[in-house]
């Protein structure tokens, strides 16, 4: 996680704000609530909630922000409550939720084992019977523009004034991919930044999934609802809390 400190900085914001505004942001943040059952009177949690984009959709009052990035939260705290701490580390106890999202392939940036403690204690905090969901990068995309193009990739990102070179290396029996952008702004080269993620199939979330106590109930290719593919852009899983995961479940999963 070393770059991230670098990758979420000041122009990321901005380029944000250009590549998922607020409309944007808006229709993601209806999707979620209509599938988490949002709504004034319940909490949820919105991890690595970033400066606020999907809390300032939602309900007044009904979502706690969680992030490390205090730039971030100083913007996202107008929205609703925050808190600032390492989600790898959260402060909460058990139950404090209805339910909880997590966005924006988040879940990918630690690695395989930090990945499935942070859905440990996501299932933890979160009353049973409530729903969590995720979005992911749909690895079966990735797989075929690997199958098609080899290990390595460009494209280009056009957002605003901004307009980014995307390099993209990918592991296919590893999952993980490695993507370095190449920022311009109104044509002046700024800087690169790499982000790298594990990109988990749905056969491997739904098994980490139930190793913590939680069971896939949904999924979804897009924000309008439209059903899963394997050319969706998105994976989007919303799983529901079917009871208490035991301590050794932990280390029910071994990846390699």
């Amino acid at each position: 996680m070393r770059w991230a400190e670098e990758f979420f900085d000041d122009i990321y914001r901005d380029f944000m704000e250009h590549y998922r505004g607020p409309e944007i942001s808006a229709r993601e943040a209806r999707f979620l609530a209509g599938a988490l059952g949002v709504e004034p009177g319940k909490r949820f949690l919105d991890a690595a909630c970033g400066h606020g984009r999907h809390m300032r959709h939602m309900p007044s009052d009904s979502v706690v922000g969680l992030d490390i990035n205090i730039r971030y939260l100083s913007e996202a705290k107008r929205y609703g409550d925050v808190v600032a701490a390492d989600l790898r580390m959260p402060p909460f106890r058990r139950r404090a939720f209805d339910g909880a999202y997590i966005m924006h392939s988040t879940l990918g940036m630690f690695g395989d084992e930090e990945d499935l403690e942070i859905l440990m204690w996501l299932s933890g905090s979160i009353k049973p019977g409530g729903s969590l969901a995720l979005d992911l990068a749909n690895r079966a995309k990735v797989d075929k523009a690997y199958a098609a193009l080899g290990e390595t990739w460009n494209m280009w990102i056009s957002a605003g004034p901004y307009k980014v070179l995307s390099v993209a290396t990918y592991n296919p029996l590893a999952g993980r991919i490695r993507e370095s952008r190449h920022i311009y702004r109104n044509g002046e080269y700024i800087g690169t930044r790499t982000l790298e993620l594990r990109l988990y199939s749905p056969s491997e979330l739904g098994l980490m999934l139930r190793s913590v106590g939680m069971a896939v109930k949904a999924v979804y290719g897009d924000f309008d609802g439209s059903p899963y593919s394997d050319s969706s852009e998105r994976y989007i899983a919303v799983a529901v809390k079917i009871g208490g995961a035991p301590e050794h479940l932990k280390t029910a999963i071994s990846w390699p």
